[in-house]
């Protein structure tokens, strides 16, 4: 397509995209809300306590960034005596296997000086877990939208710390009658509108699930749309209007 083409195709998409996505006559529209693509709470691994926290709330973060950090030393020791214990069973191994080869050493011995050898390998990644257990890192790309707590504080295993979203797409959740179900489709794209953005204009997406379960009590069944939100124009929790485009 020649380049002097595309501003007028862009123009022409703009004003036929509201009536292209505009409620067909008879279809109804369906309320929804956006929700985050992902969210996680990160908690403590283990008991501890906080002696850096490096992040706020509002923060964008990047999966491995650094969150927080526990009190480590005693591990960090630990550490450091393994390691010391795995060069010396490394060093009685190599010197254990030359004996063999020499045929000084009986093969019983050498094999014994290997399994002490393993074994030291085994402690000193246990103890270098348990370091790295104290390095609270991002699981994922996204914002931090709550910090728990603060330096100084104590923490338990499976405490609370961080809460961390990812809007880089967004769900827009809505409910349908079983009786609208067939309307429906898993990869079909849906319009949503949010009142408040984009001057009205809807944002497009394309079903990503149909909860096959129907509510007893209201008789409901759950549509979620993924829609791009590269920008983070659309927040979490944004109510829209999702209508089903008009099929030529």
């Amino acid at each position: 397509m020649r380049p002097a083409f595309r501003p007028a195709l862009a123009l022409l998409f703009a004003v036929l995209a509201p009536a292209l996505f505009a409620a067909a006559p008879g279809l109804p529209s369906y309320d929804g809300m956006a929700l985050p693509f992902k969210e996680v709470v990160v908690a403590a691994p283990v008991e501890s306590t906080l002696v850096e926290v490096d992040v706020k709330e509002g923060d964008t973060v990047k999966t491995g960034q650094l969150l927080a950090r526990l009190y480590s030393k005693l591990e960090e020791l630990d550490m450091q005596r393994a390691k010391a214990a795995l060069e010396k069973r490394e060093f009685d191994a190599r010197g254990a296997q030359n004996l063999l080869a020499d045929k000084i050493m009986p093969e019983d011995k050498a094999l014994e000086a290997r399994i002490e050898r393993d074994l030291a390998q085994l402690q000193y990644e246990a103890a270098a877990e348990q370091v790295r257990l104290r390095s609270i890192t991002a699981p994922l790309d996204g914002l931090v939208v709550e910090k728990m707590h603060e330096a100084g504080e104590a923490v338990t295993p499976a405490m609370p710390l961080f809460r961390i979203i990812d809007i880089s797409r967004v769900y827009v959740q809505f409910f349908i009658k079983v009786e609208d179900l067939d309307r429906f489709r898993v990869g079909q794209t849906l319009a949503a509108r949010f009142p408040l953005l984009n001057g009205g204009q809807p944002f497009t997406g394309a079903i990503d699930f149909i909860d096959p379960r129907v509510d007893a009590a209201s008789g409901l069944m759950r549509v979620k749309v993924l829609i791009d939100n590269p920008v983070r124009l659309i927040k979490a929790g944004m109510r829209a209007d999702v209508t089903l485009p008009v099929v030529p």
